[in-house]
């Protein structure tokens, strides 16, 4: 919630300043107009309305520079944002290459361990190939070969990895498990904030995040 409304709050900023700006262009335009009319229509009588003119254009001037600036600060800040699935859900990820709607049925506790004991049987040796990859191209390769490791169970199954492994002290060892971790953890929130299935938009992840 803190999240969205600091976005909220940022757009509104965004918002207003090119208000601000867009309405000082076109008091300079009207200014620089009024000029031109006074310089045809009375060269000598206007002088010292055109005076008047000019120093109200260059305070605008100024004024225009001022928004512009502060324009493009907040741009420099919006680009350093951190990503989460609020900016990563606007461009680039309202569509997916998949057409693959996320199970809505609830399961219960019983089920879930069960369901993660049988993943983790099976899979356990390919969880762990992905906890030790580094590159982002080989993340993304080994998911797309193996889309079935894209889900809860992977997730969890690497969370109590990471536990064990700082427990044992394999500090290092536990970082590099822990960022994979995340990584996952994000696809899924990502996958979750879209309505989709997490298969459906991992590569959009990649892609966005390389």
């Amino acid at each position: 919630q803190a999240r969205v409304e600091r976005m909220e709050q940022f757009q509104k900023e965004k918002e207003e300043l090119d208000k601000g700006c867009r309405e000082c262009k076109r008091k300079l335009a009207e200014c620089q107009k009024k000029m031109k009319e006074l310089e045809v229509a009375e060269p000598e009588s206007g002088k010292g309305e055109l005076e008047k003119l000019q120093a109200e254009a260059q305070q605008l001037k100024n004024e225009e520079k001022s928004w512009e600036n502060k324009l493009e600060e907040l741009r420099k800040k919006e680009k350093n944002m951190p990503w989460n699935v609020d900016t990563l859900s606007k461009d680039g990820f309202s569509k997916s290459v998949f057409n693959v709607k996320p199970e809505e049925k609830e399961e219960t506790e019983e089920q879930k361990e069960k369901k993660h004991k049988t993943f983790v049987e099976r899979y356990e040796k390919q969880i762990k190939h992905f906890g030790m990859l580094r590159r982002w191209d080989d993340s993304q390769k080994y998911l797309s070969d193996n889309p079935h490791l894209v889900c809860e169970e992977t997730a969890n199954y690497l969370v109590i990895w990471c536990i064990d492994l700082e427990v044992e002290e394999k500090h290092a060892l536990m970082e590099q498990v822990a960022h994979q971790t995340i990584v996952m953890q994000f696809i899924l929130e990502l996958a979750k904030s879209l309505k989709v299935d997490p298969r459906a938009c991992f590569r959009q992840f990649f892609t966005k995040i390389k």
